[in-house]
């Protein structure tokens, strides 16, 4: 070898151990930061406490930003920088997230993370599931069942402790508990089926149906079922006068979260409503000493078989495509899935646990009404919710439908069938 040669490889290979050297004496690099954005959340400083024993077990550091605004999401998913987690209040855009490869397909991250599907309840678990490929978790879910006011049962000549058993008794009960003024406006009401918001995915499915076929792939927005649904729920503002019943319950949406929600004040008498109901933030907190009870809602008298039917509907956990540490994100998956952590989660918000060892836990057992919802989690009749690419699109469509046909009286076929027409392509082209 040439002189000047060995002197500079020489010179090289010291310049090469002095920065090795070097890394070596430096501290070791600090945990990643975990982004988390979760879209409900009215307690982010509990939220954030509960995924701060994430980072005292893994020394990982964790920063959940909640709640996030449903506009923000798509723009970060999209983006380069996404959080590492985002935990949605639904799944119904999973199958467009899914289908634009925005977000991770979570077999792997099950697998390493030991992540045991036989704990999930078979209805939540499957909104996550679509071509034999899972795109997301649930985290603890919602389910609807009739509240009734028993002393207003009372008050009305009804066994306050026996509630509606099929669909029809319900209207007949709600005629039994409607109160006219002398000026023939509503003081008391039975029942109104959309509220506080509409709740046709259940009453489709008690009628044998929905809006989209089983695995959301073709359209069924003029189905009889859809239609039987909507005329159903129509009777009870078309028997008062839609005017009437329309300004009657005007501001109960505004007043959902306060004692004066009609429920608690005695002017609504059945509603359908969540489990969150039974726990510490509503009618304990606004109302302790109702005396209520609640029930699965009821099917059609023609469908007993349809008894408990429920539509459950709630928290999804997803991983952005682009997430920038995609194995501490599956990780912190894993952890957030575990028994321990859906229990106490799902405990602090009276929402149903998606674990079964987690639903042991006392909290969601020793409450009658809140094991209502759990037993309604666990019957073979529980359904999740049928999503596809076209979910949000068409449910503000639908809504306006909705609306138009309870509030003001529009014809039911000719709404389900203009909104067929409407929408029956684009889910086609959505698919393609």
């Amino acid at each position: 070898m040439h002189k000047n040669k060995l002197y500079t490889v020489l010179a090289l290979a010291a310049l090469v151990a002095l920065a090795l050297s070097a890394c070596g004496s430096q501290p070791a690099a600090a945990p990643k930061e975990l982004q988390v954005w979760i879209e409900w959340g009215d307690n982010p400083a509990q939220l954030q406490t509960l995924f701060d024993k994430y980072t005292a077990q893994s020394g990982v550091k964790v920063i959940v930003t909640a709640p996030v605004e449903t506009d923000k999401f798509l723009p970060a998913l999209t983006g380069s920088q996404p959080p590492d987690i985002i935990i949605r209040s639904g799944g119904d855009l999973v199958k467009s997230y899914a289908k634009e490869g925005l977000i991770t397909e979570l077999s792997g991250a099950i697998k390493d993370g030991g992540i045991d599907l036989n704990d999930f309840y078979s209805a939540p678990l499957q909104q996550c599931e679509s071509n034999g490929k899972i795109w997301c978790l649930p985290w603890g879910t919602d389910i609807y069942a009739l509240y009734w006011n028993k002393d207003l049962f009372q008050a009305a000549g009804l066994d306050p402790d026996t509630p509606p058993r099929t669909m029809e008794e319900l209207a007949q009960f709600a005629d039994k508990l409607t109160r006219l003024g002398a000026d023939g406006k509503i003081e008391q009401i039975g029942f109104i089926p959309d509220q506080a918001w509409g709740h046709q995915e259940l009453y489709a499915q008690m009628f044998g149906g929905f809006w989209y076929n089983k695995d959301g792939t073709q359209l069924t927005a003029n189905s009889q079922p859809m239609l039987d649904a909507l005329t159903w729920q129509q009777q009870f503002y078309s028997k008062y006068d839609y005017d009437n019943v329309t300004g009657f319950s005007t501001d109960f949406g505004n007043q959902y979260m306060s004692p004066d929600y009609p429920f608690y004040t005695g002017k609504l008498a059945m509603m359908v409503d969540g489990e969150w109901q039974t726990g510490p933030n509503f009618i304990a907190k606004f109302k302790p000493e109702l005396n209520y009870g609640v029930a699965p809602f009821p099917p059609p008298s023609a469908h007993p078989e349809r008894a408990h039917t429920a539509v459950v509907q709630g928290t999804v956990v997803i991983i952005p495509a682009n997430a920038s540490y995609p194995q501490e994100s599956a990780k912190l998956l894993a952890w957030l899935e575990s028994p321990a952590v859906v229990a106490e989660e799902m405990c602090v918000n009276a929402n149903l646990p998606t674990s079964k060892k987690a639903a042991q836990d006392p909290c969601f057992t020793s409450n009658a009404n809140f094991k209502v919802f759990v037993d309604l989690m666990a019957d073979q009749n529980a359904k999740y919710m049928i999503t596809s690419p076209i979910s949000s699109e068409f449910n503000d469509a639908y809504s306006t439908v909705e609306q138009a046909i309870l509030h003001t009286g529009a014809d039911p076929k000719t709404q389900l069938d203009q909104l067929q027409n409407d929408y029956a392509q684009k889910l086609q082209d959505a698919l393609k």
